[in-house]
């Protein structure tokens, strides 16, 4: 019994199996009793059988129990042999399997925590290799950013991947990848052109009124205000039969990107100065554009017919910042003039001529055209039109251009006398139609020969325009969220102790711990314009917003009227829009009416400006002031038996003021404020009164019955009223 015990007939074969193999029933029956009683007994720790079933010996079918075990326990060579055979002729062959890489996206500043799940692969395998390397040390934690692309690589071979670099590593590619350009001209092939003349000067000092009379027309009528408000691109002949092309750009601080633009493009400066006024803040940044593109200036001493007009003056004003003319001495051309009364005007015109004959301007109009976009807008007929300043080559119909993130096929032109034109040549100006999208003012035009490179080269600078913005986003939320947590920090502040908390509020506003265009309160606009130098124009005036009071900010902008999609915004965004120059249709304005939504037109920038801090002071709720009315010290403390149990009474003395009675009050103890609420009771002597003068002695009962007096505290009886602040925004005219 024990011998079948050792081998274990329940783990070496199925009672199935071996009946099989047997004949004889009587063992057949021995077996079945033998099986039943070792499976009872468990006491058996033989490994179990794991030959192949071919290996069984069954030629002794005869044979007793006694053979048949021996045979399975001990087995001979033959049956050794045997299995072996079977086994090698079962066996399926091996083949290794192959190992993929997987491609892991890596980028600078990434984290263990980041590659691991960019692999697919248990954090904890990953910091088990990295702990145990050396060349790992600087890596502290899962958390630590990794700058080194080259490690992170290593980390990522490590573990059979294939890194591939995205994120600012691949914006980096972006941006070092260059827009195509044709090769520069043949000097030989170059030809003369006209100058191109850009007029600048303060508001109001006449430049367009210089322009009515080189053109012989009335442009000024039509600003509204008599303020230039984009920029204005037309041509003229002079006497002596030359061609120039002039452009005016505005004079009011906001348009400080348009004077600019127009300075990249120009050949000569001409910088109108009034002889009544002398130099002002735009004639100072107009200078400072031509200095910064290098730029020759032409000075335009205009209204010299006015009765306080004083040349000498001007001219001694201008020297103060550099500007020293011929007519002191200088190399710098000046000629005093009255744009209006026409005055001097030829002479003029003859000093811009010999300037650009001296300069010797020429062009190439055998390449591809080179441009610029002078301003952009959408026409209710023609759509999206825009003014090109062609640099280069001869621009016709049917070219395809690309200016920043706008390409389009040129459908017609329009020269600067309405005119319809089939080509337009270097230093000319039209408006040009056919883009698909609106090009944005100040952006470079270039041609191209097929629709696909055109769109190639489009994708290629959304791509760098995005990445600019999204890092210039990035840097805002940084800002913006260091904010926050600043004014959480003073709200909490303000619960616990109110004099640190105006003390620290005024840190913040007087020193800029925080950026002072963020404020308490938020008002989102919805800007519409006329065109796109005038919205870049405002916005870039509404970047100057500054208020401790209320956040401006823009939420949408864009060139065209009011519409639809544009109420929706506002009403999901609880924004106001505010329109610049284009009409507002009557069922739009009947829509928003409906929807409580604020659409306020101009077409004057001054009285946008005053709409816009109108806009803000509503959104900004009263504050709460509080005017101290008197003071007292306690002197010493009681305790009385109320109603309501033990109270703690203060006898004080009023230091300063007086204390009334149906004020609030705050204590204040070693610089601190302990309480602020009202009074139980206030008496002088035994009587209750409603007022205590200085000098006066009295008792003090605060509503508070868990309130503690101390002596030495501090009473002060506060008036709390709530003003109306506006916001304190000045932009410079």
């Amino acid at each position: 019994m024990s011998r079948v015990c050792e081998i274990c007939f329940r783990r070496l074969l199925t009672q199935q199996r071996l009946t099989s193999h047997l004949q004889n029933a009587s063992n057949t029956k021995k077996l079945t009793g033998l099986w039943n009683l070792c499976a009872r007994e468990r006491t058996c720790t033989r490994h179990p059988y794991t030959g192949p079933r071919q290996a069984f010996h069954t030629s002794s079918i005869a044979a007793g129990l006694d053979d048949l075990l021996r045979d399975i326990e001990e087995p001979s060579e033959v049956l050794n042999q045997k299995r072996r055979k079977t086994f090698e002729s079962n066996k399926i062959p091996h083949k290794p399997k192959s190992v993929e890489q997987m491609n892991v996206k890596v980028f600078k500043g990434m984290t263990l925590v980041e590659l691991s799940r960019n692999m697919n692969i248990d954090l904890d395998k990953i910091l088990e290799v990295i702990l145990k390397s050396p060349e790992y040390e600087s890596i502290e934690d899962e958390n630590t950013e990794i700058n080194d692309l080259d490690l992170l690589s290593d980390i990522c071979r490590t573990f059979r991947g294939n890194p591939i670099m995205t994120g600012r590593d691949m914006a980096k590619q972006v941006l070092q990848q260059d827009i195509p350009r044709q090769a520069p001209p043949d000097p030989k092939t170059l030809v003369s052109r006209p100058p191109v003349i850009t007029i600048m000067g303060h508001i109001d000092h006449g430049k367009t009124t210089l322009l009515d009379t080189l053109r012989k027309s009335n442009v000024v009528s039509q600003e509204f205000g008599g303020i230039t408000q984009h920029i204005g691109a037309f041509s003229v002949t002079t006497p002596s039969g030359n061609q120039i092309t002039f452009l005016d750009t505005p004079g009011h601080a906001a348009f400080s990107a348009m004077r600019e633009r127009g300075a990249i493009v120009t050949d000569i400066i001409v910088l109108v100065v009034a002889a009544d006024d002398g130099t002002m803040p735009q004639t100072l940044e107009s200078i400072e554009h031509a200095r910064k593109h290098n730029v020759p200036m032409v000075i335009a001493i205009n209204k010299i017919d006015r009765p306080n007009a004083d040349i000498q003056r001007t001219l001694n004003s201008l020297l103060e910042h550099g500007i020293q003319t011929e007519l002191n001495g200088g190399d710098i051309p000046a000629v005093p003039i009255s744009a209006l009364k026409g005055e001097n005007i030829d002479e003029l015109q003859e000093t811009i001529a010999v300037q650009a004959e001296l300069l010797d301007l020429k062009c190439d109009t055998k390449g591809l055209v080179e441009g610029h976009i002078l301003e952009s807008k959408l026409n209710p007929k023609t759509g999206k039109v825009a003014t090109i300043l062609v640099q280069r080559g001869i621009l016709k119909t049917g070219a395809i251009v690309v200016a920043g993130e706008a390409y389009g096929k040129i459908k017609s032109m329009v020269n600067d006398k309405g005119q319809a034109v089939k080509s337009v040549s270097p230093s000319f100006c039209a408006e040009v139609t056919g883009w698909r999208e609106l090009p944005v003012a100040g952006d470079e035009v270039l041609q191209f020969k097929d629709r696909k490179t055109a769109q190639a080269v489009v994708n290629l600078i959304s791509r760098k325009n995005q990445i600019g913005r999204e890092e210039m986003s990035a840097s805002v939320e940084e800002r913006r969220q260091e904010h926050q947590k600043t004014m959480q920090e003073l709200r909490q502040l303000k619960q616990k102790n109110f004099q640190l908390y105006r003390m620290a509020k005024e840190k913040v506003v007087n020193y800029g711990d925080v950026p002072s265009s963020f404020g308490e309160v938020c008002l989102p606009i919805i800007l519409k314009g006329d065109v796109y130098g005038s919205i870049e124009a405002l916005v870039g005036m509404f970047s100057t917003f500054d208020s401790q009071l209320c956040e401006l900010r823009v939420v949408h902008q864009d060139v065209g009227p009011v519409g639809e999609a544009d109420l929706n915004l506002a009403a999901s965004l609880k924004a106001d829009i505010f329109s610049f120059n284009v009409p507002v249709p009557e069922e739009i304005k009947l829509e928003a009416k409906k929807k409580n939504i604020i659409i306020k037109e101009n077409n004057v920038i001054y009285k946008l400006i005053d709409d816009l801090k109108d806009s803000a002071n509503e959104r900004i709720p009263p504050i709460e002031e509080e005017d101290i009315i008197g003071e007292a010290e306690v002197q010493k403390v009681y305790e009385y038996k109320l109603k309501d149990g033990k109270r703690n009474v203060a006898g004080c003395r009023c230091v300063q003021g007086n204390l009334q009675r149906k004020l609030r009050y705050k204590v204040i103890r070693d610089g601190e404020e302990v309480f602020r609420g009202k009074l139980d009771s206030l008496k002088h002597h035994k009587d209750e009164v409603e007022t205590i003068g200085t000098g006066m002695e009295c008792g003090m009962l605060v509503k508070d019955s868990q309130f503690q007096f101390e002596e030495g505290d501090l009473v002060q009886c506060i008036d709390t009223k709530y003003v109306t602040k506006t916001v304190d925004w000045a932009p410079d005219y």
